[in-house]
């Protein structure tokens, strides 16, 4: 149950306006028409949540300037955003705090010239009852085609699925995001020779090994151009958690054949909370939850019939419907 505190916050949102209403109200009167964001959390939240408000000024603010400050690693997601600069600090760990004007000193940026500055965002409470008016989109950049043959060596005739095995936000959460080692090993052994299949493991964690002969481990090998390039350009499935990668995949505006196959605990996250299509009219999305809201309750055989659901019609088969999404009693 709400507490009484964001009961009171929800009411005051509607009844008088968000602080990015406010802001946005006064950007109207304002001769710096400019925006600028610090974001330090998760990736996801850039298509999730950042997106939608860029959107919105946008829409409100004709012809305004949008710049990100960030890390490193988020610099290419924001790339395909549509924003006008992305300025990163170097060695900045995640959630790390800053002092912006000082850190726009430092990146030779204009603090001024900014009239309307959000040093710690909330997009969740501002876009609360609204998310269904912008619709998350992301702009495919067609110069990252090229890094999928680079970076994975697999003949085409195979049927190339990506696995994101382990969600990299999976700490910063009071749930568990991640299917276990265990159960992605026994999935990835009901696939043989004879399925002329090939598993791509992408992500960083490598602490857990995987063992097969077809069988390919990227994680760590490949930035963040690259692996969306595979998956794009190489992958017919991809098999993922609520991540970054999922979300990043399912937001791309561009038309590519994808069945996507995410494995769930909570399903008020991540895209399942955004509640709308994906702007690519060629995936396809297949939802599995885990019993009692725990993806480690989410059984193999079912994650193994999803995939051999989608694998059919690619054989020649014909095209069947997904297994029932709610699974164990959620």
């Amino acid at each position: 149950m709400p507490s009484l505190k964001s009961i009171a916050r929800r009411l005051s949102d509607r009844a008088f306006g968000t602080a990015f209403d406010h802001a946005l109200a006064r950007s109207r009167h304002e001769r710096r028409n400019a925006f600028l964001f610090y974001w330090n959390r998760g990736m996801g939240d850039v298509a999730l949540c950042l997106v939608p408000l860029f959107a919105r000024i946008r829409r409100e603010a004709p012809g305004a300037r949008i710049a990100v400050i960030t890390r490193e690693e988020l610099k290419e997601p924001f790339e395909l955003t549509g924003i006008d600069e992305v300025y990163v600090i170097p060695g900045l760990q995640r959630e790390a705090r800053i002092d912006l004007s000082r850190a726009c000193a430092a990146l030779g940026i204009d603090f001024d010239a900014f009239g309307t500055v959000f040093d710690y965002p909330d997009p969740n409470r501002w876009l609360e009852g609204r998310r269904h008016e912008y619709p998350p989109t992301l702009s495919w950049n067609p110069k990252w085609d090229v890094h999928a043959d680079r970076a994975l060596t697999v003949l085409r005739e195979r049927i190339v699925i990506g696995a994101h095995v382990h969600s990299e936000t999976a700490g910063y959460y009071g749930y568990v995001k991640d299917w276990p080692a265990a159960a992605w090993q026994a999935l990835f052994a009901r696939f043989g020779e004879v399925d002329d299949v090939h598993w791509v493991i992408l992500g960083c964690t490598t602490e857990q090994p995987y063992e097969g002969a077809n069988i390919s481990d990227l994680r760590g090998r490949t930035d963040f151009a690259e692996l969306m390039s595979i998956i794009k350009n190489r992958c017919r499935l991809l098999v993922a958690p609520d991540s970054g990668v999922l979300t990043m995949t399912y937001y791309l505006d561009v038309a590519f054949p994808l069945d996507v196959i995410s494995l769930w605990s909570d399903p008020r996250q991540g895209i399942l909370r955004q509640a709308c299509r994906s702007p690519n009219p060629l995936l396809r999305h297949v939802p599995l939850y885990g019993a009692r809201e725990d993806v480690r309750n989410l059984p193999v055989a079912v994650v193994e019939s999803a995939v051999r659901t989608s694998l059919a019609p690619l054989r020649g088969g014909p095209r069947q419907s997904p297994p029932p999404v709610a699974i164990g009693g959620h």
